[in-house]
């Protein structure tokens, strides 16, 4: 058994019916590489069957602890059923993009069964009118619960399902076949608890002591300045304190709209070059700013502030392969909505995010999560779910959240077929209604926008000014 950690279980409680906390990946195939042109529904089942024990994830699930009194533990689930987790729609035709970006919403909407291990896989088929897309391809949309994986892990789970060629082989099969561990009884977990709670005041102790000098020691050396650049001055009261209120700000209903846009690597790289020390991440933030501008000031909704961004960074080393649980710390970014001119608004961002680059800069988020972990995760998911439920009246702390997630550099495949796109969702909490995911993979970016439906009615006119963001950035790089 394995416990859940404090940043895992704190997902699971703030989780409520309109804002499950989970991630997706929309990954389209082209089956033409695979054996004889074609993938059927059967070969993907067998295919998966092959890869379950490549990672622990697929077959493991949570059991409460009598009255909630600790953190749940994982445990092999000993009714596993493959074909209750892969499921199969066909898009009507003409199979376009706008209908894909539909389907993909609604299963990301819907919550998971968290008594089964908290994953599922719907295969799209009927993919026959999106551009850029031969026709006869096929999608996969691969969702976990926020508790199991955070951003870096699933992108670990994706290289265990995919080889490095179409005529791979499957993976060896283990020696025994995957027989499920006993299931805890009621007294083992009681008494794992009690044991957790006699060790909990020595480690917060430990924790406490080792931690909280360092983080005094960098907040004193910081005069003046918020995380993130969101506040550049105080003294002189230069810029507010919290960003402005916007229409991505509200209390979050239950229903979803998603959009994404598909652009060269290259492309971003040549922006990047425009503007010295500068990053693919701060074009990407830079994109996201403009194409804000642009859809705010068309709805005459454009506030003079510049909006700020949440951005989740992956505090887990670079070796780290392990894929078990979150390791994730939130800095703010402005997005620089105030500036028309696109590489000025590049300029800044760069500027900004250059500290939070620093070895010394990592260290200290590792601290503060560190010290964070001594709280019971249960006033922590509490006051988070308390932010989702309630109408969202407090101070805005970001219009938007904005997460990286680097893929594969190399073409991957499945079954045979060939992965050609591949675009994120991301959850959505009370008061930040509108999530950015940037995912690379073989020499593509994607940029997706997963929204609150009365946040953004029109998702289509929003992939416009996504467009329109692009072409400024690339026209000034030129």
């Amino acid at each position: 058994m394995q416990q859940l950690s404090w940043s895992d279980d704190m997902m699971l409680r703030a989780e409520g019916p309109a804002t499950p906390l989970q991630i997706q990946m929309l990954l389209i195939y082209d089956p033409s590489t695979a054996p004889g042109g074609r993938v059927t529904f059967k070969g993907i089942l067998e295919e998966l069957d092959a890869r379950l024990h490549l990672a622990e994830v697929f077959r493991r699930r949570l059991t409460e602890l009598p009255g909630g009194l600790h953190m749940p533990y994982w445990v092999d689930d000993p009714n596993f059923d493959l074909e209750y987790h892969v499921r199969h729609i066909g898009l009507p035709q003409p199979g376009d993009w706008r209908q894909l970006c539909i389907q993909v919403a609604r299963l990301h909407a819907r919550q998971i069964d968290l008594r089964r291990p908290p994953w599922e896989i719907t295969v799209i088929e009927g993919l026959n009118a999106v551009p850029g897309v031969p026709k006869g391809s096929f999608a996969m949309a691969l969702k976990l619960h926020h508790c199991a994986v955070d951003g870096m892990a699933s992108v670990q789970m994706i290289a265990a399902l995919h080889d490095l060629a179409a005529d791979s082989p499957r993976p060896t099969a283990p020696d025994l076949p995957w027989q499920p561990a006993a299931l805890p009884s009621t007294s083992e977990l009681l008494s794992r608890t009690a044991v957790n709670a006699a060790l909990y005041p020595l480690r917060a102790g430990r924790v406490v002591v080792s931690s909280a000098p360092k983080i005094v020691r960098s907040l004193w050396g910081m005069p003046g300045k918020v995380v993130g650049g969101l506040v550049s001055s105080v003294a002189d009261g230069s810029r507010p304190s919290f960003p402005p209120k916007t229409r991505f700000n509200q209390t979050v209903s239950p229903h979803r709209v998603f959009e994404a846009r598909f652009h060269d690597l290259a492309d971003f790289k040549k922006i990047k070059a425009c503007v010295p020390g500068s990053t693919i991440n701060d074009v990407a933030l830079a994109y996201v700013g403009g194409a804000l501008r642009e859809y705010l000031d068309g709805h005459g909704e454009l506030p003079d502030e510049p909006l700020v961004a949440a951005c989740p960074i992956s505090l887990r080393d670079a070796g780290d392969e392990s894929g078990k649980g979150n390791m994730l710390f939130g800095r703010l970014q402005g997005l620089g909505t105030d500036v028309a001119d696109p590489l000025e608004r590049l300029a800044a961002i760069a500027a900004s995010t250059a500290e939070s680059r620093s070895e010394t800069e990592h260290s200290s988020r590792t601290q503060v999560l560190e010290l964070v972990a001594t709280l019971p995760t249960a006033l922590l998911g509490v006051t988070a779910k308390a932010a989702s439920v309630l109408p969202f009246s407090g101070p805005t702390v970001a219009n938007t959240t904005v997460t990286n997630v680097p893929g594969p550099t190399v073409p991957i495949f499945f079954h045979g077929a060939r992965l050609l796109r591949a675009a994120g969702l991301g959850p959505l909490i009370g008061g930040l209604n509108l999530c950015h995911v940037v995912a690379s993979y073989d020499g593509t970016l994607s940029i997706s926008a997963t929204a609150d439906r009365d946040a953004l009615p029109d998702p289509a006119r929003y992939a416009e000014c996504m467009d329109h963001a692009f072409d400024e950035l690339m026209a000034a790089a030129r």
